[in-house]
């Protein structure tokens, strides 16, 4: 039950220092799924992980995938007001934990936006007292991720595949 309520809260909106992470708006979705450029995407967005998610979210009909706690949402650069990459979780805990996936333009990488932004996300994690840790899954070349992850205290664990697992636990 604590799970289905959990469902219905609406996607929080993240305040960083220097980002919004926001529900994506119903045109928004659209021009990602469609891989069009707008006013105030960055150059670089949508990647094409983003325009998977955005199509696979018009697919289920958007609800759970743009408006729920665990939607994956829009990163705001606050400098510029530009969507400079997306945020948020895979879905509702499975096992007890979330898992949490990110990307960035390659002009906004190397800044801090991936730990700022995680960081916010654990906080939305962690509140919800069911969820006992967060994972994340990263291409093997992936080293900036792994350096991100690790900087906060994720963990690699063993996992068949070609993507290394990674898992942070509840903070005692």
């Amino acid at each position: 039950m604590t799970e289905d309520l959990e469902a219905l809260r609406p996607a929080p909106v993240l305040e960083t220092e220097r980002l919004l992470i926001r529900p994506f708006t119903a045109e928004e979705l659209d021009a990602v799924a469609a891989g069009e450029p707008a006013e105030h995407f960055a150059a670089g967005f949508p990647a094409a992980e983003d325009m998977d998610f955005a199509r696979e979210s018009l697919l289920a009909g958007g609800y759970f995938f743009t408006e729920s706690v665990y939607a994956r949402m829009a990163i705001v650069e606050k400098e510029t007001g530009e969507i400079v990459g997306t945020a948020g979780f895979v879905g509702p805990p499975i096992d007890d934990e979330l898992e949490v996936v990110g990307s960035l333009t390659a002009d906004r990488r190397n800044r801090g936006y991936a730990q700022e932004g995680l960081d916010a996300l654990l906080r939305v994690a962690f509140a919800d007292a069911a969820v006992h840790g967060v994972r994340a899954s990263v291409p093997g070349d992936n080293t900036p991720a792994e350096q991100v992850l690790i900087a906060l205290g994720f963990v690699q664990r063993e996992t068949p595949g070609l993507e290394t697992d990674y898992f942070l636990p509840r903070p005692a």
